[in-house]
């Protein structure tokens, strides 16, 4: 197709070799009318009325491919490697971290671990709950003992009629199941931990922060190190919650793939930031 601006005419060359004349007032597109676009419209005569443009698949392919944002995304996934790294790092952020088998199966992301965590942190309290009760009873039976002793020697048999053994012997008893029960009851620090698993959405936040500071050119070195170290602590905290969760030999959560992904490229990030390792596409 020709087209003249001055005159608002043109000519469209058909598929049956002929040309017709048309006017601008036939254009029926907000598209601006230019010379070598591909169209379609009716004939009458020798004139071309109801004229629209067309635009093929690979036309369309070829100019998407040459779009500003198109060829700057493609420079910085072939040019650095935190660019590519962070989109990596937020597309784990939506996978399987934790594997819940109390859940039937159910797969939680980062950012869906909302209620397993609720669930961990009210059987930790629980727990607590029922590990000061024993304390307490525990505290009150040896001071029962100990009183016992002061006054009349460990030898003392206690009991009826005696026949319960000594004080001696029951306090050590009593020592010993202390000691039992309270290497049943969680370990504190983990169930502390839980107080911190709101540190996992730090993951895509920084992720997507550090897109956007790639994405204007500002420096990523700072912003990469700090998503990368993110990784390592949403890792451990998400190991923390699979140990809270362990029932005698068997485990009612496991780490998904998500969870190895995002302490992969976490990793990954933090070489990157420190030089160590560069985008292979990367051209010397």
């Amino acid at each position: 197709m020709g087209f003249t601006t001055s005159s608002g005419t043109g000519t469209i060359a058909g598929e049956d070799g002929n040309r017709y004349g048309f006017s601008q007032a036939e254009w029926r597109s907000d598209q601006t009318i230019a010379s070598g676009v591909a169209v379609d419209f009716e004939r009458r005569g020798s004139e071309a009325v109801g004229v629209y443009p067309v635009t093929d698949f690979g036309t369309g392919m070829a100019a998407l491919a040459a779009s500003p944002a198109l060829v700057k995304a493609r420079a910085l996934a072939t040019t650095t490697l935190t660019f590519p790294l962070a989109i990596v790092l937020l597309l784990a952020s939506l996978m399987p971290a934790i594997n819940s088998i109390a859940l039937g199966g159910q797969s939680l992301s980062l950012l869906s671990l909302g209620p397993v965590v609720t669930e961990l942190a009210d059987e930790a309290k629980a727990e607590r709950a029922a590990a000061a009760s024993d304390a307490k009873d525990f505290s009150e039976r040896e001071q029962q003992l100990q009183k016992v002793i002061a006054t009349s020697g460990p030898a003392t048999p206690i009991g009826m009629f005696g026949s319960g053994g000594t004080a001696g012997d029951a306090l050590k008893e009593l020592q010993d199941e202390r000691e039992k029960v309270a290497a049943s009851h969680p370990g504190h620090w983990g169930t502390f931990l839980l107080n911190f698993m709101w540190l996992v959405f730090a993951v895509p936040l920084l992720a997507l922060a550090l897109m956007v500071i790639s994405w204007t050119g500002r420096p990523s070195r700072a912003i990469a190190l700090l998503a990368g170290i993110s990784t390592l602590i949403a890792f451990g905290l998400l190991w923390n919650l699979t140990a809270l969760a362990a029932v005698g030999d068997s485990a009612t959560l496991t780490l998904g793939f998500g969870a190895w992904i995002v302490l992969l490229t976490g990793i990954a990030l933090i070489l990157a930031a420190r030089g160590k390792i560069a985008n292979p596409l990367a051209t010397a």
